[in-house]
């Protein structure tokens, strides 16, 4: 069972290696210029997608200027928000990024979004589908393991590991 496990793992973070490269990259570039800029980035993950929000703000490696979305937050258009959420038809992290554009500030989203249906995919300024939309294993009679929180963090590293490069590039 590892074995599977650890294969169909390697085929989702492959997919979004493959089909999210462009996205991450716009993503990116949206957080390195609210880094460079005089912008915050602001998370909020949902559910187990809270793993992002805890990496990005207490983890190791945190990006600058990062800070926890809060509702009621006053932002700019040189704002950025990572909203993360298992499936792109979170209705919360939905309702949030409709306040945030509303504000002029800009969306990163990090979300499965099947068919590329769902809000948080379709209307995010910066949307990345995290590619689980369902369970990977066979077991007995049911379907088991949904790493939806280990391709968020994986894609938040893809995106993590290209601000970095970003930004050196004007030090």
């Amino acid at each position: 069972m590892m074995k599977m496990l650890t294969t169909q793992l390697t085929g989702k973070f492959q997919q979004i290696e493959e089909k999210e490269t462009l996205a991450i990259e716009e993503a990116a570039r949206g957080l390195a210029q609210a880094i460079i800029g005089d912008g915050n980035i602001y998370v909020k993950g949902f559910e187990e997608m809270q793993a992002v929000e805890a990496e990005m703000l207490d983890g190791k490696e945190t990006l600058p200027k990062s800070q926890r979305y809060q509702p009621g937050t006053e932002l700019t258009s040189i704002d950025r928000v990572v909203l993360a959420a298992r499936f792109a038809d979170h209705k919360e992290a939905t309702a949030i990024m409709h306040d945030v554009q509303a504000q002029g500030a800009q969306v990163i989203s990090l979300s499965s979004a099947k068919n590329k249906e769902g809000e948080l995919y379709k209307q995010a300024d910066f949307p990345v589908d995290t590619k689980v939309t369902d369970s990977l294993l066979p077991f007995d009679m049911e379907r088991i393991c949904f790493p939806s929180a280990m391709t968020a963090l994986y894609s938040y590293y893809a995106i993590y590991i290209t601000v970095k490069e970003i930004l050196s590039e004007y030090e």
